[in-house]
């Protein structure tokens, strides 16, 4: 059995002493013989529903390892019943109907969760060890860092920033403090909860300082560029990551370290390393996609230790892979990593997105089918009335969309029946991408990857402006969004409906 060394302070080591044989076999008998079991369980009730779907993110080896989440599906009025084995107690997130429920769950516990959303006083009720503890924790409002940004930007000082994230922290603090002194939540379930907040606030701090040295380090004439990155946020910076360390085995078990977005070692990697370096003359990093995750990785190796470098390394693959981008380094990165690592447990949850990679480049490698045209001469057309009229005397449905847009690539899966309703019915197919030039690679590939059937254009700026001109009131772009042109060349549907809702789209082109 491969038992990889992470230390949560909030797990109870096991032990066992030396016996007489007969002893020893009934240890083993009875390890054998519980195998099976559940060491924890969660039950999820909903009222009122007849069907939905329920995310869940299980512990990884204790770790909050968010690429480990997977969907699920409660139905009518029996409850959903998630077991746990031993090494997935831990950190445990649910989002079913809109609401995320956050657990500490020990090997043990039967947890019983009741939503009813008719019920506006307490529509969430957790029972089980640990009930108030666990219902505060569920309320916390623990956002990502990176949202709470506007909440820090008047804090001009150092010392302004430190106190306010700390007078947060100790109001939090102080709520699971009394409930622990009342015996209302036992010791394992506050060590959590301190541990938690600790790193979750600690990566406000980091996230916020990590924004304004990033502004500063941007060209002068930049929007966004602010004034020179001042010593005092430099020294807190410093002293947040000496007093709550990245390479903390424990901190990997908490929410407060990995909080979906691994805030907290992706500041310390990409941004505090990076003034580091600056700091003792060294040149900047170049701003390329692919350096820079190849530069992340060595960061990572050189600057981390077992069990963190191997779990931050495999969010990053795992995180990376998910944007469907630079499939080439991430492919040998991740070969890379399972001969360092080859029985890591993260491996199963990142291999169907490598696998996925493969499956891209051998198809985009290909050429374009007869079905996917790309306009002539895209790059000189700068009116929407100048692209309309290559479909004169035909409706039209087109589809606004851009490679980094992942609501727009998931109606792609819905792509092959509107195909065949469009040809059947005699209507133009269009997919305009707002990318720029950088991307057009990228823009090209994804209509093979995604057989994207139909006339394709990637707009030029002067295009850009005008289609927000006609479909954003000049406010830029929001992406996806969906329009369907009569054969006039006039705009019938300004807000169409997508793809995934097949039946009432099909009624809304054939009207």
């Amino acid at each position: 059995m491969y038992i990889r060394d992470i230390a949560c302070s909030f797990q109870p080591p096991a032990c066992m002493k030396r016996s007489g044989l007969f002893l020893l076999i009934l240890i083993i008998t009875a390890h054998a013989a519980n195998a099976q079991k559940a060491a924890a369980t969660v039950e999820v009730m909903v009222q009122g529903i007849d069907e939905g779907l329920v995310d869940i993110l299980l512990p990884v080896q204790h770790s909050v390892f968010w690429g480990a989440s997977r969907v699920d599906t409660i139905k009518g009025k029996k409850p959903l019943t998630i077991k746990l084995t031993d090494d997935q107690t831990g950190f445990v997130n649910i989002i079913v109907v809109e609401r995320e429920i956050r657990l500490f769950v020990q090997k043990g516990n039967n947890i019983k969760i009741t939503i009813d959303e008719d019920n506006e006083e307490e529509p969430v009720t957790i029972n089980g060890p640990n009930k108030d503890g666990q219902t505060l924790l569920t309320s916390g409002q623990l956002l990502y860092p990176g949202s709470l940004l506007p909440r820090y930007k008047r804090d001009t000082i150092a010392t302004m920033l430190e106190k306010h994230v700390g007078d947060d922290k100790a109001v939090r603090m102080n709520i699971f403090k009394k409930l622990f002194d009342e015996h209302k939540i036992d010791k394992p379930f506050f060590d959590f909860i301190k541990l938690t907040l600790d790193y979750y606030h600690a990566s406000i701090i980091t996230e916020v300082i990590a924004s304004k040295y990033e502004a500063s380090a941007l060209p002068k004439d930049n929007p966004f560029y602010k004034a020179p990155f001042s010593p005092d946020f430099g020294a807190l910076w410093e002293a947040t990551y000496r007093q709550y360390p990245v390479n903390n085995p424990a901190a990997i078990c908490s929410f407060g370290y990995s909080d979906r977005f691994n805030t907290y070692a992706g500041d310390y990697l990409n941004s505090y390393l990076s003034w580091q370096k600056q700091k003792y003359g060294a040149a900047p990093s170049v701003s390329d996609p692919v350096a820079n995750i190849k530069e992340t990785v060595q960061r990572i190796q050189h600057n981390l230790k077992p069990p963190v470098a191997e779990f931050v390394e495999a969010d990053l693959l795992f995180s990376e892979l998910s944007l469907e981008k630079n499939y080439v380094i991430l492919s040998a990165l991740f070969n890379d990593f399972k001969k360092r690592h080859p029985k890591s447990v993260y491996i199963p949850y990142i291999q169907p997105l490598a696998d996925r990679a493969i499956a891209y480049y051998e198809r985009v490698k290909q050429d374009f089918t007869s079905g996917q045209k790309i306009i002539k001469d895209y790059r000189l057309i700068n009116s929407f009335r100048e692209l309309i009229s290559h479909f004169r005397g035909k409706p039209v449905y087109i589809e606004f969309w851009a490679t980094w847009c992942f609501p727009c690539k998931d109606q792609f899966e819905y792509e092959p029946g509107l195909t065949k309703f469009l040809q059947k019915n005699n209507i133009e197919h269009l997919f305009i991408s707002v990318d720029n030039d950088r991307q057009e690679a990228e823009w090209k590939e994804l209509i093979k990857y995604y057989n994207l059937e139909g006339s394709h254009i990637k707009a030029n700026p002067s295009l850009i402006k005008d289609l927000s001109k006609i479909f954003w009131q000049g406010k830029g772009y929001a992406l996806p969004l969906y329009a369907i042109i009569g054969a006039s060349g006039n705009i019938i549907e300004f807000d169409a409906l997508k793809p995934a809702d097949r039946k009432k789209l099909y009624q809304q082109l054939s009207r």
